[in-house]
């Protein structure tokens, strides 16, 4: 079940991440993303109220609110570099940067994943990096996307080991508190470097509601992930969210792949069977 949340966790996400990429290069990235936290917020509510649940702990209220806060930096940093550079190389090089923490803190407190799984592993990362080490025909990444990307993939990394450390006995509401903080965070940072210009909110919210949408969806199959399975695991699925946002920049916005691109998305289809064969 860890195996199929996490997938459906990594597609979603993927589709959420292309949409809010497409949207920041003709708008600010933060209005975007603050946007998107909102409209999230407003499904995680009534999951939460819907999933029944035991109790929710001053310890689970505090790490979910910290995962908020963490996402929501990761997020303004993530559009801030979709913004900048090619979407289907900003992508890949965020997510296998936030898959090694989480990998690491996993086999750090004694996790061992089998054989295949450990290969499975091991080759969805190589299957990243190589889809964000090989721009096609004349694409470059300057300074400013690489270093938003490296940064925002810590902060995803960090997120993701904060959410694991959430009780199975709150149900959904870690998901409501931490969409809270972190729609409250970007809507601060919004505020502070756009000011309070409304215009351009209207033709933002088909986009900030297909990514609320998403995003919503994308982190209860995650949550529910992480409560059923390693975390080693769970985050290297995840992070194989590129494949499908790489694929959409491909047909969507003709942004061709290399050679080298379509291998490693070969290698990630690769390691998922590995991982799920443990």
């Amino acid at each position: 079940m860890t195996v199929l949340l996490a997938l459906v966790a990594s597609v979603v996400f993927g589709c959420a991440d292309f949409v809010g990429g497409a949207a920041s290069r003709r708008a600010s990235p933060l209005r975007v993303a603050a946007l998107g936290q909102l409209v999230a917020l407003c499904f995680a509510v009534p999951a939460a109220l819907l999933v029944s649940w035991e109790r929710v702990t001053v310890a689970d209220a505090a790490w979910s609110l910290a995962t908020g806060v963490t996402a929501a930096c990761g997020l303004g940093l993530f559009y801030s570099a979709m913004a900048r550079g090619l979407i289907s190389l900003v992508v890949p090089l965020t997510a296998v940067i936030g898959a090694l923490l989480p990998v690491a803190y996993g086999l750090a407190r004694g996790e061992r994943p089998g054989t295949p799984a450990l290969v499975g592993i091991v080759l969805a990362l190589v299957a990243v990096a190589i889809v964000s080490a090989t721009p096609g025909a004349s694409q470059t990444l300057s300074a400013a996307p690489i270093v938003f990307s490296l940064a925002a993939g810590t902060l995803f990394g960090l997120f993701i080991i904060l959410l694991s450390q959430v009780s199975d006995q709150a149900g959904l509401w870690p998901i409501a508190l931490s969409r809270s903080s972190s729609s409250l965070v970007l809507a601060g940072l919004a505020l502070a470097v756009t000011g309070r210009q409304p215009r351009g909110i209207r033709q933002l919210l088909p986009a900030g509601m297909g990514i609320g949408t998403l995003e919503a969806g994308g982190i209860i199959a995650l949550f529910l992930a992480l409560q059923r399975g390693p975390i080693s695991i769970a985050s290297v699925l995840l992070s194989l969210y590129p494949v499908t946002t790489v694929l959409l920049a491909t047909i969507v916005l003709n942004e061709r792949m290399s050679r080298p691109q379509l291998v490693g998305v070969a290698l990630a289809l690769s390691s998922v069977i590995l991982i799920s064969a443990q």
